[in-house]
């Protein structure tokens, strides 16, 4: 009768830790996960102060601005290339797991799709960028009660324009977001944002600063919420 409950136990555990998905990595806690030196808002300013290029074209400006730009040197935490190469497997991963809610990661959208009208020209995307997509879900309950798009990279077929999203995730659940772009004339950060996760699962958005270019493009004026 022991051995038969013992069973019966151990083949409930093994149905309850495969129940998320065969396709998805599930961990108690990754945390803290992505760039931390986001954190500090002062770099919006620092970016935009500090980021420009002299000479797209040159070897000698674009090793100026990489000793310039602190951004091009930002390393990530140790678990993010694990995490992105699981993404591009579209794998689902569990960052965090509590009694109240669990957080995972997934790819959304195809680096090899055209995005608008899959519009073609010479085989290329004819306006859309190549995008690849990380969105955080949460989940309760077996069910998606809230999601943020936390990380994109937008790659135009000329080369000069790169759009990018990037993140970090506390042990805490305070969420930062980083948008920056880079062209031929250097690099603008235009979105930061600051995010806690409330212990219901919602995103609450604590601080941000928003970037646009005014005057035809020639001035970027940044507002704090």
């Amino acid at each position: 009768m022991q051995i038969k409950s013992l069973f019966y136990g151990l083949l409930f555990l093994t149905i309850l830790t495969c129940s998320h998905s065969l396709n998805a990595l599930v961990h108690t806690n990754l945390l803290p996960v992505g760039k931390p030196q986001i954190i500090n808002k002062k770099l919006v300013k620092d970016i935009n102060d500090n980021c420009w290029i002299e000479d797209y074209f040159s070897d000698k400006a674009r090793e100026d601005y990489h000793k310039r730009c602190k951004l091009s040197t930002f390393p990530s935490t140790q678990n993010v290339r694990n995490i992105f190469e699981e993404l591009q497997k579209n794998k689902i991963v569990y960052l965090y797991q509590s009694k109240q809610f669990n957080i995972y990661l997934k790819k959304t959208t195809d680096t090899k799709k055209c995005l608008v009208e899959e519009k073609q020209l010479e085989g290329e995307c004819a306006i859309s960028p190549e995008q690849f997509i990380i969105t955080m879900f949460i989940e309760s309950s077996s069910k998606i009660i809230n999601q943020l798009i936390v990380y994109y990279g937008k790659y135009y077929h000329n080369g000069l324009v790169q759009e990018r999203l990037d993140f970090y995730i506390d042990k805490k659940l305070n969420v930062w977001l980083l948008e920056h772009i880079l062209d031929e004339e250097g690099s603008s950060a235009t979105l930061w944002q600051h995010y806690q996760i409330s212990n219901k699962g919602k995103f609450n958005l604590l601080d941000e600063i928003k970037c646009q270019f005014e005057n035809g493009g020639l001035k970027l004026v940044c507002k704090n919420k």
